[in-house]
Protein backbone atom coordinates (compact mmCIF):
# COMPACT_ATOMS: atom_id res chain seq x y z
CA UNK A 1 0.00 0.00 0.00
CA UNK A 2 1.27 3.53 -1.04
CA UNK A 3 1.94 6.46 1.29
CA UNK A 4 -1.67 7.95 -0.09
CA UNK A 5 -3.17 4.77 0.91
CA UNK A 6 -1.66 4.74 4.72
CA UNK A 7 -2.57 8.40 4.90
CA UNK A 8 -6.03 7.96 4.34
CA UNK A 9 -6.10 4.92 6.37
CA UNK A 10 -4.52 7.14 9.34
CA UNK A 11 -7.34 9.61 9.12
CA UNK A 12 -10.24 7.16 8.98
CA UNK A 13 -9.40 4.98 11.88
CA UNK A 14 -7.22 7.39 14.04
CA UNK A 15 -10.23 9.46 15.28
CA UNK A 16 -12.57 6.49 15.61
CA UNK A 17 -9.76 4.73 18.12
CA UNK A 18 -9.62 8.34 19.76
CA UNK A 19 -13.03 8.56 20.22
CA UNK A 20 -13.42 4.82 21.83
CA UNK A 21 -10.22 5.04 23.47
CA UNK A 22 -11.12 8.67 25.53
CA UNK A 23 -14.37 7.80 25.82
CA UNK A 24 -13.48 4.28 27.52
CA UNK A 25 -10.60 6.16 29.80
CA UNK A 26 -13.12 8.58 31.36
CA UNK A 27 -15.84 6.59 31.74
CA UNK A 28 -13.27 3.80 33.64
CA UNK A 29 -12.06 7.51 35.71
CA UNK A 30 -15.80 7.97 36.46
CA UNK A 31 -16.80 5.24 37.60
CA UNK A 32 -14.05 4.78 40.33
CA UNK A 33 -14.52 8.54 41.49
CA UNK A 34 -16.94 10.21 43.38
CA UNK A 35 -18.40 13.18 40.82
CA UNK A 36 -22.45 12.85 40.43
CA UNK A 37 -23.36 9.91 42.42
CA UNK A 38 -26.51 8.60 41.99
CA UNK A 39 -27.98 7.92 45.72
CA UNK A 40 -29.96 4.67 45.78
CA UNK A 41 -33.46 4.83 47.19
CA UNK A 42 -36.14 2.18 47.77
CA UNK A 43 -36.93 2.64 44.73
CA UNK A 44 -33.83 1.69 42.93
CA UNK A 45 -32.31 -1.33 41.99
CA UNK A 46 -29.24 -0.50 42.49
CA UNK A 47 -27.54 -0.51 45.96
CA UNK A 48 -24.43 1.32 45.54
CA UNK A 49 -23.55 4.86 45.16
CA UNK A 50 -23.28 5.37 41.33
CA UNK A 51 -22.04 8.29 39.24
CA UNK A 52 -24.34 9.11 36.41
CA UNK A 53 -21.78 11.12 35.02
CA UNK A 54 -21.50 9.15 31.65
CA UNK A 55 -22.47 11.80 29.56
CA UNK A 56 -19.10 13.75 30.05
CA UNK A 57 -17.20 10.86 28.67
CA UNK A 58 -19.53 10.08 25.64
CA UNK A 59 -19.14 13.80 24.51
CA UNK A 60 -15.98 14.51 25.31
CA UNK A 61 -14.86 11.10 23.54
CA UNK A 62 -17.06 12.08 20.50
CA UNK A 63 -16.20 15.83 20.50
CA UNK A 64 -12.43 15.39 20.31
CA UNK A 65 -12.45 12.79 17.68
CA UNK A 66 -14.67 14.93 15.83
CA UNK A 67 -12.02 17.99 16.17
CA UNK A 68 -9.20 15.37 15.17
CA UNK A 69 -10.86 14.32 12.32
CA UNK A 70 -11.80 18.04 11.41
CA UNK A 71 -7.99 18.42 11.30
CA UNK A 72 -7.13 15.64 8.97
CA UNK A 73 -10.05 16.95 6.48
CA UNK A 74 -10.19 19.99 6.64
CA UNK A 75 -12.85 20.21 4.33
CA UNK A 76 -15.48 18.29 6.69
CA UNK A 77 -14.16 20.67 9.73
CA UNK A 78 -17.24 22.85 9.91
CA UNK A 79 -19.50 20.01 9.50
CA UNK A 80 -18.10 18.41 12.55
CA UNK A 81 -17.42 21.40 14.47
CA UNK A 82 -21.08 22.20 14.06
CA UNK A 83 -22.31 19.01 15.48
CA UNK A 84 -20.13 19.39 17.89
CA UNK A 85 -22.06 22.61 19.18
CA UNK A 86 -25.04 20.97 18.56
CA UNK A 87 -24.28 18.07 21.06
CA UNK A 88 -22.86 20.19 23.55
CA UNK A 89 -25.84 22.03 23.67
CA UNK A 90 -27.90 18.83 24.33
CA UNK A 91 -25.28 17.84 26.67
CA UNK A 92 -25.12 21.02 28.83
CA UNK A 93 -29.24 20.51 29.12
CA UNK A 94 -29.18 17.55 29.81
CA UNK A 95 -26.27 17.92 32.36
CA UNK A 96 -28.09 20.69 34.16
CA UNK A 97 -30.93 18.35 34.54
CA UNK A 98 -28.39 15.77 36.14
CA UNK A 99 -27.30 18.82 38.99
CA UNK A 100 -30.15 20.04 39.86
CA UNK A 101 -32.97 18.65 38.32
CA UNK A 102 -34.80 21.06 35.94
CA UNK A 103 -38.23 21.38 35.85
CA UNK A 104 -40.25 19.70 32.54
CA UNK A 105 -40.41 22.96 30.86
CA UNK A 106 -36.98 24.14 31.15
CA UNK A 107 -35.74 21.16 29.81
CA UNK A 108 -38.26 21.10 26.81
CA UNK A 109 -37.20 24.52 26.21
CA UNK A 110 -33.43 23.15 25.89
CA UNK A 111 -34.58 20.72 23.74
CA UNK A 112 -36.22 23.23 21.73
CA UNK A 113 -33.12 25.66 21.53
CA UNK A 114 -31.26 21.88 20.21
CA UNK A 115 -33.60 22.06 17.76
CA UNK A 116 -33.29 25.56 16.78
CA UNK A 117 -29.62 25.48 16.49
CA UNK A 118 -29.44 22.42 14.21
CA UNK A 119 -32.11 24.45 11.85
CA UNK A 120 -29.72 27.43 12.08
CA UNK A 121 -26.69 25.06 10.93
CA UNK A 122 -28.08 22.94 8.99
CA UNK A 123 -31.56 24.01 7.83
CA UNK A 124 -34.77 22.09 8.49
CA UNK A 125 -35.48 18.67 6.65
CA UNK A 126 -36.66 19.62 2.91
CA UNK A 127 -38.45 16.59 1.70
CA UNK A 128 -39.79 13.20 2.97
CA UNK A 129 -41.51 9.82 1.51
CA UNK A 130 -45.49 10.05 1.31
CA UNK A 131 -47.44 7.17 1.46
CA UNK A 132 -48.36 6.04 -1.85
CA UNK A 133 -47.14 9.49 -3.29
CA UNK A 134 -43.23 9.67 -2.82
CA UNK A 135 -40.58 12.12 -1.92
CA UNK A 136 -42.24 15.30 -2.10
CA UNK A 137 -40.96 19.28 -0.66
CA UNK A 138 -41.93 19.49 2.27
CA UNK A 139 -42.31 23.54 2.79
CA UNK A 140 -43.01 24.74 6.01
CA UNK A 141 -43.83 21.12 7.38
CA UNK A 142 -40.46 20.38 7.54
CA UNK A 143 -39.59 23.34 10.17
CA UNK A 144 -41.94 21.89 12.59
CA UNK A 145 -41.10 17.97 11.21
CA UNK A 146 -37.70 18.93 12.51
CA UNK A 147 -38.85 20.68 15.88
CA UNK A 148 -40.52 17.39 16.36
CA UNK A 149 -38.20 15.42 15.72
CA UNK A 150 -35.76 15.96 17.25
CA UNK A 151 -37.34 17.19 20.95
CA UNK A 152 -39.24 14.38 20.15
CA UNK A 153 -36.91 11.76 19.66
CA UNK A 154 -34.47 13.50 22.65
CA UNK A 155 -36.87 12.14 24.65
CA UNK A 156 -37.59 9.52 23.48
CA UNK A 157 -34.35 8.07 23.80
CA UNK A 158 -34.36 9.49 27.97
CA UNK A 159 -36.93 7.40 28.49
CA UNK A 160 -35.25 4.14 27.34
CA UNK A 161 -31.95 4.46 29.44
CA UNK A 162 -33.23 2.76 32.31
CA UNK A 163 -31.26 -0.66 31.90
CA UNK A 164 -27.69 -1.25 32.05
CA UNK A 165 -26.60 -0.94 28.38
CA UNK A 166 -29.78 -0.58 26.11
CA UNK A 167 -29.59 3.06 25.11
CA UNK A 168 -25.82 3.00 24.59
CA UNK A 169 -26.07 -0.26 22.32
CA UNK A 170 -28.61 0.12 20.40
CA UNK A 171 -28.20 3.58 19.45
CA UNK A 172 -24.43 2.69 18.85
CA UNK A 173 -25.83 0.05 16.45
CA UNK A 174 -27.94 2.01 14.63
CA UNK A 175 -25.71 4.99 14.22
CA UNK A 176 -23.44 2.36 12.66
CA UNK A 177 -26.32 1.11 10.21
CA UNK A 178 -26.33 4.70 9.55
CA UNK A 179 -22.96 5.67 8.93
CA UNK A 180 -23.01 2.82 6.48
CA UNK A 181 -26.12 4.50 4.81
CA UNK A 182 -24.91 7.86 4.70
CA UNK A 183 -21.30 6.59 3.21
CA UNK A 184 -22.77 4.47 0.49
CA UNK A 185 -25.63 7.10 -1.25
CA UNK A 186 -22.31 9.75 -1.04
CA UNK A 187 -22.64 11.34 2.19
CA UNK A 188 -19.18 10.64 3.49
CA UNK A 189 -18.53 13.48 5.92
CA UNK A 190 -21.51 12.89 7.65
CA UNK A 191 -21.34 8.87 7.64
CA UNK A 192 -17.77 9.41 9.10
CA UNK A 193 -19.58 11.37 12.03
CA UNK A 194 -22.41 9.20 12.35
CA UNK A 195 -19.33 6.31 13.19
CA UNK A 196 -17.69 8.70 15.66
CA UNK A 197 -20.81 8.99 17.90
CA UNK A 198 -21.38 5.34 17.84
CA UNK A 199 -17.75 4.82 18.73
CA UNK A 200 -17.91 7.29 21.83
CA UNK A 201 -20.97 4.95 22.97
CA UNK A 202 -19.03 1.87 22.60
CA UNK A 203 -16.22 3.41 24.30
CA UNK A 204 -18.37 3.69 27.36
CA UNK A 205 -20.88 0.48 27.29
CA UNK A 206 -17.97 -1.72 29.09
CA UNK A 207 -18.51 0.57 32.29
CA UNK A 208 -22.45 0.49 31.55
CA UNK A 209 -22.75 -3.23 30.68
CA UNK A 210 -23.21 -5.41 32.30
CA UNK A 211 -22.79 -4.43 35.61
CA UNK A 212 -23.83 -0.78 35.63
CA UNK A 213 -20.99 0.81 37.39
CA UNK A 214 -21.59 3.86 35.56
CA UNK A 215 -24.57 6.12 34.58
CA UNK A 216 -24.91 8.07 30.97
CA UNK A 217 -26.94 10.48 32.67
CA UNK A 218 -29.47 12.72 31.11
CA UNK A 219 -26.37 14.57 30.21
CA UNK A 220 -25.26 11.56 27.66
CA UNK A 221 -28.70 10.89 26.73
CA UNK A 222 -29.66 14.29 25.67
CA UNK A 223 -26.23 14.52 23.68
CA UNK A 224 -26.57 11.18 22.53
CA UNK A 225 -30.38 11.47 21.41
CA UNK A 226 -29.37 15.00 19.62
CA UNK A 227 -26.79 13.44 17.68
CA UNK A 228 -28.82 10.13 16.55
CA UNK A 229 -31.77 12.47 15.52
CA UNK A 230 -29.58 15.46 13.98
CA UNK A 231 -27.35 12.88 11.91
CA UNK A 232 -29.99 11.17 10.28
CA UNK A 233 -31.48 14.32 9.07
CA UNK A 234 -28.27 15.70 7.89
CA UNK A 235 -27.96 12.27 5.96
CA UNK A 236 -31.18 13.15 4.49
CA UNK A 237 -30.80 16.59 3.48
CA UNK A 238 -27.51 16.05 2.26
CA UNK A 239 -28.69 12.94 0.24
CA UNK A 240 -31.88 14.41 -0.94
CA UNK A 241 -33.88 11.31 0.45
CA UNK A 242 -31.49 8.88 -0.85
CA UNK A 243 -31.16 7.66 2.78
CA UNK A 244 -34.70 8.38 3.49
CA UNK A 245 -35.72 10.66 6.53
CA UNK A 246 -37.72 7.60 7.92
CA UNK A 247 -34.43 5.66 7.90
CA UNK A 248 -33.43 6.10 11.67
CA UNK A 249 -37.27 6.22 13.20
CA UNK A 250 -37.33 2.63 11.10
CA UNK A 251 -33.84 1.30 12.93
CA UNK A 252 -34.90 2.66 16.13
CA UNK A 253 -38.25 1.51 15.76
CA UNK A 254 -38.15 -0.81 19.14
CA UNK A 255 -37.86 2.37 21.17
CA UNK A 256 -40.14 4.15 19.77
CA UNK A 257 -42.37 1.99 19.55
CA UNK A 258 -41.99 1.37 23.40
CA UNK A 259 -42.46 5.14 24.23
CA UNK A 260 -45.73 5.17 22.06
CA UNK A 261 -47.20 2.10 22.98
CA UNK A 262 -47.04 2.67 26.58
CA UNK A 263 -47.97 6.33 26.54
CA UNK A 264 -51.37 5.08 24.89
CA UNK A 265 -51.65 2.28 26.97
CA UNK A 266 -51.36 5.00 30.24
CA UNK A 267 -53.73 6.99 28.56
CA UNK A 268 -56.19 4.53 27.64
CA UNK A 269 -56.30 3.53 31.87
CA UNK A 270 -56.41 7.73 32.91
CA UNK A 271 -52.89 7.64 33.93
CA UNK A 272 -51.62 10.79 33.94
CA UNK A 273 -49.08 10.44 31.10
CA UNK A 274 -46.87 13.08 32.21
CA UNK A 275 -45.65 11.29 35.38
CA UNK A 276 -42.29 8.87 35.86
CA UNK A 277 -43.39 5.53 36.36
CA UNK A 278 -42.49 1.72 35.38
CA UNK A 279 -44.52 0.82 32.77
CA UNK A 280 -42.20 0.66 29.63
CA UNK A 281 -42.30 -2.55 27.77
CA UNK A 282 -38.25 -2.95 29.00
CA UNK A 283 -38.70 -1.64 32.66
CA UNK A 284 -41.82 -4.35 32.86
CA UNK A 285 -39.48 -7.36 31.51
CA UNK A 286 -37.31 -6.69 34.21
CA UNK A 287 -39.95 -6.17 36.52
CA UNK A 288 -41.24 -9.22 35.76
CA UNK A 289 -37.74 -11.31 36.30
CA UNK A 290 -35.76 -10.98 33.03
CA UNK A 291 -31.93 -9.74 33.93
CA UNK A 292 -30.61 -6.32 32.81
CA UNK A 293 -28.79 -8.29 30.04
CA UNK A 294 -31.87 -10.30 28.59
CA UNK A 295 -33.98 -7.19 28.77
CA UNK A 296 -30.72 -5.34 26.85
CA UNK A 297 -30.13 -8.26 25.05
CA UNK A 298 -33.81 -8.30 23.44
CA UNK A 299 -33.93 -4.97 22.43
CA UNK A 300 -30.64 -4.86 20.94
CA UNK A 301 -31.43 -8.06 18.79
CA UNK A 302 -34.96 -6.01 18.04
CA UNK A 303 -32.77 -2.81 16.69
CA UNK A 304 -30.41 -5.08 14.71
CA UNK A 305 -33.77 -6.33 12.85
CA UNK A 306 -34.94 -2.95 12.28
CA UNK A 307 -31.94 -1.48 11.39
CA UNK A 308 -31.38 -4.12 8.68
CA UNK A 309 -35.02 -3.32 7.58
CA UNK A 310 -34.35 0.36 7.10
CA UNK A 311 -30.90 -0.46 4.90
CA UNK A 312 -33.51 -2.71 3.05
CA UNK A 313 -36.25 -0.18 3.08
CA UNK A 314 -33.88 2.54 0.83
CA UNK A 315 -34.33 0.18 -2.35
CA UNK A 316 -37.79 0.70 -2.18
CA UNK A 317 -39.69 3.34 -4.22
CA UNK A 318 -40.29 6.07 -1.75
CA UNK A 319 -43.73 5.42 -1.65
CA UNK A 320 -43.77 2.48 -0.76
CA UNK A 321 -40.77 3.05 1.83
CA UNK A 322 -43.61 3.31 4.77
CA UNK A 323 -44.60 0.03 4.26
CA UNK A 324 -41.25 -0.91 6.56
CA UNK A 325 -41.56 1.04 9.58
CA UNK A 326 -45.63 0.12 9.67
CA UNK A 327 -44.60 -3.39 9.91
CA UNK A 328 -42.14 -3.38 12.67
CA UNK A 329 -44.67 -1.57 14.06
CA UNK A 330 -47.74 -4.61 14.06
CA UNK A 331 -45.04 -7.04 14.39
CA UNK A 332 -44.32 -5.84 18.14
CA UNK A 333 -47.61 -5.24 18.86
CA UNK A 334 -48.06 -9.02 20.08
CA UNK A 335 -45.81 -9.37 22.14
CA UNK A 336 -46.01 -6.52 23.73
CA UNK A 337 -49.64 -6.86 24.55
CA UNK A 338 -49.10 -10.13 26.15
CA UNK A 339 -46.27 -8.68 28.03
CA UNK A 340 -49.11 -6.33 29.42
CA UNK A 341 -51.05 -9.24 30.28
CA UNK A 342 -48.42 -10.55 32.10
CA UNK A 343 -47.76 -7.00 34.28
CA UNK A 344 -51.27 -6.61 34.67
CA UNK A 345 -51.80 -10.66 35.98
CA UNK A 346 -48.61 -9.34 38.49
CA UNK A 347 -49.85 -6.61 40.12
CA UNK A 348 -47.12 -4.04 37.97
CA UNK A 349 -49.59 -1.69 36.51
CA UNK A 350 -51.48 -0.21 39.72
CA UNK A 351 -50.66 2.30 41.88
CA UNK A 352 -46.66 0.42 42.40
CA UNK A 353 -45.94 1.77 38.95
CA UNK A 354 -46.49 5.03 40.07
CA UNK A 355 -42.85 7.03 40.72
CA UNK A 356 -42.06 10.36 43.08
CA UNK A 357 -41.62 13.08 40.17
CA UNK A 358 -37.78 13.78 42.12
CA UNK A 359 -36.83 10.23 40.82
CA UNK A 360 -34.83 9.51 37.47
CA UNK A 361 -35.30 6.31 35.05
CA UNK A 362 -31.59 5.48 36.55
CA UNK A 363 -33.04 5.95 40.45
CA UNK A 364 -35.82 3.04 39.36
CA UNK A 365 -34.42 0.51 37.08
CA UNK A 366 -30.45 0.39 37.36
CA UNK A 367 -28.01 -2.74 38.10
CA UNK A 368 -29.60 -5.49 39.78
CA UNK A 369 -26.86 -6.70 41.32
CA UNK A 370 -24.43 -5.69 43.80
CA UNK A 371 -21.20 -4.22 42.81
CA UNK A 372 -17.75 -2.97 44.67
CA UNK A 373 -16.75 0.38 44.13
CA UNK A 374 -13.38 0.30 42.47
Amino acid sequence: MGDLGLAKMAALLAPGLVAVCLSYGLSLMLARGRFLLDRPTERSNHIELTSRAGGVAIVAGFSVAAGLSALLDPSTALFALNIVAGAFLAFAVGFADDLVTLPPLWKFAGQIIAAGLFMLLFGPLQSGPLPLVGETALGAAGVVLTFFWIAGFMNAYNFMDGVNGIAASCGAFALTGLAAAAAFFGAQGTGFVAALAAAALIGFLPMNFPRGRLFMGDGGSQAAGFLIAALALVAAIQTEGAVSALFMPTAMAPFLFDVAFTLAHRFRRKRNVLSAHSEHLYQLLVRLGASHVQSTTIFLSLTALSTGAAITMLSLDPALQWIVPASLGLLFVAPALRLYARARSAGLLGATAEIDDAATDEDVLHAPVAHAAE
